[in-house]
């Protein structure tokens, strides 16, 4: 009689515990159908709370569950990813830094979950996406000449990815700003860019790196030459070839550099280069066969400085150079050839 009665009971533990089972199946097929009808209507949140309600409730039903489960968390990752998105995207719709921040953080989310679950496309996919994003704040913030946050948000687009060159780029027109004075500084941010863009074959970054680079030295030694500073202007002027081997201008001034110190046969062979290199017409060469004048005539050789102040009397050049001819060295008249 005992045995009987432990029989109905297991019965009816049995005939009990189905329904339950049944029940906790159709609220895990429930709760996820919910979570992806919130999904598409963009109700991000909700539609997490729902999946992670659905993962819950199928981790109780064992193997019976398993389909639910799984793709309750592979659907999750990608939720976090396609709220960033449209997050991003309302900053596009009104661009602001608070919304750039707002952007930079669904994505920083979106990349931990991504990592925490194992779904390495959307962490790898997030991570590129955050390092684009800093670097358009740093461009933002640049424009607004808020060099400090610039910089933070270059500095974390590296970080993010190493190769990025643009940041790089950036980075040093943010510190010709920051540090103007630190000429050291500057070209080692236009190296890393230009390195890094041979690296990654971004032809463009290469060549605007080392234009800036180019233009950067070329101006300071420029200066340094009107200053009466020669020496140092070489120095600058020498490496602004390095980026530009085929600058006129670089060229020119080291001829003037290198007459305003005497040493009048450099002088002569960074003309005659400059001459070469130069793209335009008369008026344009003069300043340059002004040099070549100056230095033969500081050499003696007459003929040869009458023929450049010849060809170096257009535009602002012609009386110095007339003045030359007449007062100074005297030279027979003659006609500017056609250069």
């Amino acid at each position: 009689m005992k045995d009987f009665k432990k029989y109905i009971l297991l019965v009816a533990v049995v005939l009990f515990a189905v329904p339950l089972f049944a029940q906790d199946q159709t609220a895990a097929i429930t709760a996820y159908n919910e979570a992806r009808d919130l999904a598409q209507s963009k109700q991000y949140d909700a539609a997490i709370e729902k999946y992670q309600e659905a993962m819950n409730i199928a981790g109780e039903l064992g193997a019976d569950g398993e389909d639910i489960k799984s793709r309750s968390e592979k659907a999750i990752p990608k939720l976090y990813y396609s709220k960033a998105v449209d997050t991003y995207n309302g900053f596009r719709s009104s661009p602001s830094i608070p919304n750039l921040d707002a952007a930079i953080a669904e994505f920083e989310e979106a990349q931990k979950v991504g990592n925490d679950s194992g779904d390495t496309q959307i962490a790898r996919k997030s991570q590129g996406i955050l390092a684009q994003l800093n670097y358009q704040k740093g461009i933002m913030l640049f424009k607004r000449e808020d060099f400090e946050g610039s910089e933070e948000a270059l500095d974390a687009a590296i970080q993010i990815n190493p190769n990025y060159a643009k940041a790089y780029y950036q980075k040093a027109l943010v510190h010709k700003k920051t540090s103007p004075e630190d000429v050291d500084g500057i070209m080692s941010w236009f190296d890393q860019a230009i390195s890094v863009a041979i690296q990654v074959n971004d032809r463009e970054v290469e060549r605007s790196a080392s234009n800036s680079a180019h233009d950067e030295l070329l101006f300071r030694g420029s200066k340094l030459v009107q200053d009466g500073k020669s020496s140092q202007a070489i120095e600058l002027l020498e490496m602004a070839l390095t980026y530009n081997e085929e600058s006129a201008d670089a060229n020119y001034r080291l001829a003037e550099a290198n007459n305003k110190l005497e040493r009048y046969d450099s002088a002569i062979s960074y003309a005659n280069k400059a001459l070469e290199l130069e793209p335009g017409g008369s008026t344009d060469k003069a300043k340059i066969y002004f040099e070549i004048g100056i230095a033969n005539q500081m050499k003696g050789n007459k003929g040869k400085a009458c023929e450049a102040f010849t060809n170096a009397s257009y535009g602002s050049f012609k009386a110095p150079s007339e003045h030359k001819m007449e007062f100074e060295l005297k030279c027979e008249s003659a006609e500017p050839s056609d250069n």
